[in-house]
């Protein structure tokens, strides 16, 4: 009786894990991607303004595909058509709209034939009007982390909203961070295969400057207000923790005005985007675009394309005490001394004795190089210190 109960119990347990194989599905490659667009039309120009055409990837790869041999056009709502041209060869077009052509009201539309003959082209966007941005502001804050338990420390910046009805009530925000940061150490002592001296001591590695663009989704509805004003909308957290404020930091927010069909797909993109979920809290939320394919409707095209005006504030600020963790670790050599260094790290420095020597300590790049890891030495013409 008591081997009978045993195998009872034994034969349910090997049917249920014998139920349970991995898949991998087998996915067509040529079928696999989509074209992806993504440009507008702003009244910011630098000369130029892109368009960016790109092929989706499958889920086992992160590498950008850009789609070259395009031929793009944007055309306003007076048949005026502005040519783009992919000068690098990777899939990002510029184009050029004088100032003059750049107008409040004015509709635009983009228009491309893919080298197969494909014509992808745009529903009509009109300039929206958007309100003067006012100037961000920040205070110190803390935000809690749920996976390690525990609140970091740093500053919180946050944006008013105050616009007429007679500008747009939807909003996106961009935003673009420029820091200092430094290399702890000149280039004095290096070792090659033999040991060398530069004199005086080359500095010119020490000072960086890194400008990066702010990954989050940042949009704002007013409609449903009484008045198109909102206070104190958060755009960015810096934490104290890493060496962004150490030096010192800008902050440049665009804030851009939008149609309502353009803010209900930067919402769902946000939405869609939102790290913060979690798994299985929400279904993804269909992202429709604008861009249709004319020549295979049936075939989908990902992206948006729209007109919008865009408002701009640029603060700075002062250096923070901050905490982060060292780029920079100083080796010291052990029995095998240079051998130690390996010939991939050559030119390998090292720490310099003030009695006019060096001391058997490798500096790995970040020590010496602050472009090693981010950044370039050429100070922006913009930064005030």
């Amino acid at each position: 009786m008591r081997q009978n109960r045993l195998l009872i119990f034994i034969v349910p347990l090997l049917l249920f894990t014998a139920c349970i194989k991995s898949y991998t599905p087998v996915i067509d490659s040529s079928a696999a991607y989509k074209i992806v667009v993504s440009g507008r039309v702003s009244n910011i120009t630098d000369d130029w303004q892109y368009i960016t055409i790109s092929k989706s990837i499958p889920l086992d790869e992160t590498h950008y595909v850009g789609f070259t041999g395009c031929q793009v056009s944007v055309f306003d709502e007076f048949d005026n058509e502005y040519k783009a041209q992919d000068i690098n060869g990777n899939g990002k077009y510029r184009f050029s709209i004088g100032s003059a052509n750049l107008n409040i009201g004015t509709s635009y539309y983009l228009k491309i034939t893919t080298p197969d003959g494909d014509i992808l082209q745009s529903e009509p966007e009109k300039m929206i009007a958007v309100a003067p941005i006012k100037e961000p502001k920040y205070h110190i804050d803390s935000i809690y982390n749920g996976a390690f338990n525990y609140f970091t420390r740093g500053l919180q910046f946050t944006v008013d909203v105050d616009a007429s009805e007679m500008e747009s009530p939807y909003y996106l925000f961009e935003l673009e961070a420029t820091y200092e940061h430094h290399a702890k150490y000149a280039r004095e002592w290096y070792y090659d295969g033999s040991v060398h001296h530069i004199y005086p001591p080359d500095s010119s590695l020490m000072y960086c400057w890194t400008t990066k663009q702010i990954p989050e989704i940042i949009t704002l509805s007013t409609a449903n207000l009484e008045i198109n004003k909102y206070y104190n909308l958060n755009l960015h957290f810096v934490p104290f923790n890493r060496d962004d404020l150490t030096y010192g930091y800008s902050l440049l927010a665009r804030q851009i005005g939008l149609s309502r069909k353009a803010f209900l797909y930067w919402e769902s993109m946000r939405l869609n985007n939102n790290q913060n979920a979690e798994l299985y809290s929400k279904q993804p939320v269909d992202t429709q675009g604008n861009i249709k394919n004319i020549t295979h409707p049936e075939k989908e095209v990902l992206g948006f394309f729209s007109a919008s005006e865009i408002s701009e504030s640029r603060i700075f600020i002062e250096a923070q005490d901050t905490y982060p963790i060292p780029l920079c670790t100083p080796w010291p050599l052990g029995r095998l001394g240079f051998r130690e260094i390996g010939r991939e790290n050559y030119p390998g420095f090292l720490m310099n004795n003030p009695m006019g020597s060096y001391f058997m300590i490798w500096l790995p790049d970040p020590c010496v190089d602050c472009s090693s890891y981010s950044g370039t030495t050429v100070k922006p013409n913009f930064w005030p210190y």
